[in-house]
């Protein structure tokens, strides 16, 4: 696999964590934390499928 597609899949799976995190977290500290997260594997993700194209 290509450097791109790695970046694409670690972004999916950790969107996967921070909106499970986001949506069950039970402090505003845990809530806050998943919400942060999903923000940066959006950029993430982004960044990934701007240079790799499926």
């Amino acid at each position: 696999m290509t450097k791109y597609k790695w970046i694409a899949f670690f972004g999916t799976v950790l969107m996967g964590i921070s909106s499970f995190v986001a949506c069950l977290g039970t402090t505003p500290a845990v809530l806050l934390t998943g919400s942060i997260l999903l923000v940066i594997s959006i950029i993430i993700m982004s960044y990934a499928f701007y240079f790799w194209r499926p």
